[in-house]
């Protein structure tokens, strides 16, 4: 579901904050979501010792609060909205902000910050 080229990136991203000890912040590297329920996920990195794990924001479309943390991207890949779809990954995604930088906008405004 994720193409290649954003999951590399996602490693990557794994790699460098890992040998960094978690302190440097990236930039949302793939934005999935529910066209059904509006959920969505932004996710800017891969763990580097278990690659079937993925750092981000989850935003509910209920409008709870979002919340960091990991997620399994297998479970993603194969997750299904009410009326069957599988979760769609945003292309024309282009963050302008850290996931850490995101997560507080979301809280106040809704809306996630992005380049057209």
């Amino acid at each position: 579901m994720i193409p290649k080229d954003l999951m590399e990136k996602m490693i990557e991203n794994g790699r460098t904050s890992e040998e960094s000890g978690g302190r440097l912040h990236r930039l949302p590297v793939v934005r999935i979501l529910s066209l059904d329920t509006g959920t969505q996920w932004l996710l800017s990195e891969v763990s580097p010792v278990n690659e079937a794990l993925a750092f981000g924001v989850y935003i509910p479309a209920s409008g709870a609060v979002p919340q960091l943390g990991w997620v399994s991207v297998a479970e993603l890949c194969y997750n299904r909205s009410r009326a069957g779809r599988l979760l769609d990954v945003d292309r024309d995604f282009r963050p302008i902000k850290s996931i850490s930088d995101t997560a507080p906008e979301l809280r106040f405004t809704g809306s996630i910050p992005s380049r057209p």
